[in-house]
């Protein structure tokens, strides 16, 4: 895709108030799965977002955006039977599908010359067996050796090339973006690693399930896939694409009593005694990045009810003597889904990060 405005002129200009920054062109973009709890958040962003028409909506059955999203512009959003898919495409295409659905449509999509942004699993893993992970055998194994993984702020700029973005986890999100500044600056030991990811419902998904009733639900914290979650080798892939560090930790995951929100503690020995260092290396990591708040306030920063329903992740953190305790939160339907895929489109219009999801970016 050609670019849209210049990346490092943005940067260093961009202001809230600095309105001489206009799209030669809107982008047309389509969301596919627009009626599922993801697709839903997606149009809601893209439809604020001033370089970007959202065009198109796609969904199983016949829909109108506009009984789902109380957006004016909603009503202006053609909606269609995911059938219709192929006979309406755009310069970019959203796939916020199952992760089989996405294995099918993107490469459709891609060789039609158009841009896809996946928001499943379906081209996350570059070495690892879909089968065993994802229980399907995948049918496209280049495309998820090309495919860009944008995990905003470690995964750099868009190269011209590229067709396929593949929009990370949610868990894989909240876990890499506590670890990578620990691992990147050697600060902990990988022997003994724990990590206890918990999440709202909605990272199910819309599919009506019994286990996710609510008389199933209310008043639990139910673990479920342990040692078996899907992110497992996502998290274990990036960290060591990023760090060069390979680890092996105890991963568990566990549903809340809630619908949205993931809260990932992270366990570990340190390598040092002073939080200071520990502060020092997220400081140095997110740097020039909006979206991430931390500090050792747990108080704070480790509440959902501070990061919900916000596009930001925040990494809380205690160190007593040479056990280091992490907390970090996200929204598993923004920075875990929709928000990141945002970001990621910013990064193919040369935008910034945080462009249209804050007000200071």
């Amino acid at each position: 895709m050609t670019s849209m405005l210049n990346y490092a002129h943005m940067m260093h200009n961009y202001s809230p108030a600095n309105t001489e920054y206009k799209s030669p062109q809107m982008t047309p973009v389509s969301v596919v799965g627009a009626r599922g709890y993801s697709g839903i958040e997606l149009c809601k962003l893209l439809l604020k977002h001033p370089f970007v028409q959202l065009q198109n909506a796609f969904a199983t059955g016949d829909f109108k955006l506009s009984d789902q999203v109380l957006d004016t512009k909603a009503a202006t959003v053609q909606c269609f039977n995911d059938q219709e898919l192929m006979q309406n495409l755009t310069d970019v295409v959203f796939l916020a599908t199952p992760a089989e659905v996405s294995l099918k449509l993107a490469p459709q999509i891609i060789e039609q010359g158009k841009t896809v942004i996946d928001l499943s699993g379906a081209f996350r893993l570059k070495k690892n067996d879909y089968q065993k992970w994802y229980g399907f055998m995948h049918t496209a194994p280049d495309y998820a050796r090309e495919a860009d993984y944008g995990l905003l702020p470690f995964c750099g700029p868009i190269k011209p090339a590229t067709r396929l973005i593949s929009n990370p986890g949610c868990y894989a999100s909240a876990v890499s973006l506590a670890l990578i500044p620990l691992l990147q600056n050697d600060l902990i030991h990988t022997e003994g690693l724990v990590i206890d990811a918990k999440s709202g419902t909605t990272g199910a998904g819309k599919k009506a399930s019994e286990n996710l009733l609510f008389s199933e639900v209310t008043e639990e914290c139910l673990p479920y896939r342990v040692g078996k979650h899907q992110h497992t080798p996502e998290i274990q892939e990036v960290i060591a694409t990023v760090t060069g560090v390979e680890i092996e930790p105890h991963f568990t995951t566990s549903l809340l009593a809630a619908k949205r929100g993931i809260i990932a503690g992270v366990y570990a020995n340190a390598k040092t005694t002073d939080i200071g260092e520990i502060e020092n290396a997220y400081r140095k990591s997110f740097d020039g990045y909006p979206l991430v708040r931390h500090g050792r306030d747990v108080s704070r920063y480790a509440r959902l009810a501070n990061v919900v329903n916000t596009p930001f992740t925040h990494v809380s953190y205690e160190l007593v003597g040479n056990k280091l305790y992490v907390f970090s939160c996200i929204d598993n339907l923004l920075k875990g889904a929709a928000s990141q895929a945002v970001e990621n489109l910013n990064r193919l219009l040369d935008l910034p990060a945080g462009y249209s999801l804050v007000q200071e970016v």
